[in-house]
């Protein structure tokens, strides 16, 4: 959404195909900017999806196929080659593969890493951790492999927001402590350790509030988990929605429990809002985490007490100043015109 935001399409011309059959949060947005999204539904029956997605390919003569798809991009770039694409794709974007030990799942892994190698011209991952997680340790020589950072304009946060009326918004006391989640509710986001730390907090600090912002299959059972602890007076829940930006200008610490991320772009974004960030030392956080000011990196065997010790610490320490702020935003790393930057000397190169 922030390549559609800034850029023109005269520039570049977006068509997103999904694979599942429901509209995004986004999808209204893209298409006011210019933007197709299109369906082609992956089921059981690979074979209709291929059938389906190459068809669709043939049809529109597309000029590239950018897949992120993670291994499953392997399909995707030799179909994109049978059709006569003549740039493809592969961006991996997780650090772990999180399928890891299914059954047959070696055998696949092998063959899709080999469509990706043999049919793809170029290889992308938001972090140099992803790029040697996936095997491409060398990557540094070969001029088909790119690190493109997933950036922001930070221009969305340049001028601090009224933290009383959002807090308003969303029913939370003017003056109580925010800590603040932004992630899909997936396993690996780690809310339910998420819920365990703030019952911990909430014990020692009752005025402390937990907004968690985000969509995903797991949403209900989280709620329902806070709900069973009896925490519903403290927590917020916000489905994921186009523009955040004021929700995290609001809070006062980001907590990002996740145990597998390619970037995390959400932490960058916690950054140019002003605020403390407290997340897992695994490789795609360590480069985010660059662009704040002094994170807390924990690592993934740090205990429940230990989490809520850190919280509690960070709580006591003053917001960042918009003086500080500022500073960050106008050095920030992880800017969007870079990452466009990039994207135009793939797409057009």
């Amino acid at each position: 959404m922030d390549v559609m935001r800034n850029t023109s399409r005269e520039e570049l011309q977006f068509d997103v195909c999904l694979t599942g059959r429901s509209k995004g949060a986004y999808q209204d947005e893209f298409e006011s900017l210019g933007g197709r999204v299109l369906f082609s539904p992956l089921t059981r029956n690979v074979w209709s999806f291929s059938r389906q997605f190459k068809q669709l390919l043939e049809t529109e003569h597309y000029d590239v196929v950018h897949s992120h798809l993670y291994y499953f991009s392997g399909l995707v770039l030799r179909l994109a080659a049978r059709a006569g694409v003549p740039k493809r794709i592969a961006h991996i974007h997780p650090v772990e593969d999180l399928k890891a030990g299914k059954p047959f799942r070696g055998l696949y892994v092998r063959l899709m890493k080999r469509w990706i190698r043999q049919y793809g011209t170029s290889f992308v991952g938001p972090t140099k951790a992803s790029l040697e997680r996936f095997g491409e340790s060398l990557w540094q020589k070969e001029p088909s492999k790119h690190v493109i950072y997933n950036g922001i304009h930070t221009d969305r946060f340049a001028q601090p927001v009224d933290r009383l009326k959002v807090r308003k918004d969303v029913n939370i006391p003017e003056n109580a402590p925010i800590v603040l989640n932004v992630s899909r509710f997936s396993p690996h986001k780690r809310h339910e350790f998420l819920v365990q730390v703030a019952e911990r907090v909430l014990s020692q600090r009752p005025d402390v509030y937990f907004l968690l912002i985000g969509a995903g299959k797991l949403k209900e059972t989280i709620e329902e988990q806070v709900r069973l602890k009896g925490l519903e007076n403290n927590f917020r829940f916000i489905s994921g929605e186009p523009s955040i930006d004021r929700y995290l200008m609001a809070a006062d610490v980001f907590a990002f429990p996740s145990c597998n991320e390619g970037f995390g772009i959400a932490i960058i974004e916690a950054a140019a809002a002003g605020l403390r960030v407290i997340a897992q030392d695994i490789p795609g956080v360590q480069e985010a985490v660059k662009a704040c000011i002094e994170p807390t990196l924990l690592p993934l065997e740090t205990t429940i007490d230990e989490w809520c010790r850190t919280i509690l610490e960070i709580l006591k320490q003053p917001r960042i100043t918009e003086n500080q702020r500022q500073k960050i935003i106008k050095n920030f790393p992880y800017t969007i015109e870079k990452s466009i930057g990039k994207l135009k000397d793939i797409y057009y190169g």
